[in-house]
């Protein structure tokens, strides 16, 4: 699967972002989010042709900046060459209806899956569950099944609403930013806040979930925009000395 590079020289700093939106994958795949070939982000145009999603038959830990065609909101290719993801629509869907968001991605994170299966809800039990403060984290039950229809994907973006991610039942999680680091924060906070919800339900220990209104607080505490900015700088430093070692 070859790609043309000539698609970025009308917009240079797309090229810069597909960069960074790579580095996402391959910090998704070493926090947990690998599934062989499955899994996938999108970035949104910036010149409203559609959005730029990674292409298919590919791990996440093997995108590189140049593994990405430009599709419409229809979901055809409009530049670009290699496999479109079935799953274009769940992408497409939630960018049509969420104007604030730049970065959808969807994944099979582990933890996130499988609490996914239960009909529990992600709480405030750790602080990386606070990210989702402000409007939980909804779960997409209409269906198990892979969202290839642009009707599922406008299901899936209803479930989601103005969140930041949603569950798919049995299936995976779809997560989303306003950017690609926001984006990739809230898929990896996902997962380790399903992980340690997961093990706090097996310890079998009694447990309260803190104050609402505190928690939308201590989320305003934690996540400002410094913070943010210094944590993705600390997951492309754990890329760097990862791949390093490789």
């Amino acid at each position: 699967m070859s790609h043309s590079h000539a698609l970025y020289n009308q917009d240079e700093s797309i090229g810069n972002v597909l960069c960074e939106l790579a580095r996402a994958h391959r910090i998704l795949e070493l926090e947990g989010h690998g599934d062989m070939s499955m899994g996938h982000l999108s970035y949104r145009d910036p010149h409203g042709r559609g959005l730029w999603l990674k292409q298919g038959n590919l791990g996440l830990e093997e995108v590189e900046a140049h593994h990405f065609i430009l599709i419409g909101f229809d979901g055809d290719v409009l530049e670009g060459q290699g496999l479109r993801h079935l799953e274009w629509p769940l992408h497409a869907e939630i960018m049509r209806a969420r104007p604030d968001v730049a970065v959808v991605g969807h994944t099979h994170a582990f933890h996130a899956t499988v609490f996914g299966a239960t009909d529990g809800e992600i709480g405030p039990y750790v602080n990386h569950a606070v990210w989702f403060a402000d409007h939980g984290v909804p779960r997409f039950s209409e269906t198990s099944h892979i969202v290839t229809t642009p009707e599922l994907g406008t299901a899936v973006a209803a479930t989601l609403g103005p969140a930041e991610a949603v569950l798919l039942a049995n299936h995976g999680i779809a997560f989303v930013g306003k950017d690609v680091r926001d984006a990739t924060l809230a898929g990896i906070f996902l997962e380790w806040a399903a992980k340690a919800q997961l093990a706090l339900g097996a310890s079998g220990l009694a447990h309260t979930p803190p104050d609402a209104a505190e928690t939308v607080d201590k989320h305003r505490r934690i996540y400002p925009q410094r913070a943010r900015d210094n944590y993705w700088m600390y997951f492309n430093r754990k890329l760097d000395a990862h791949e390093a070692r490789r």
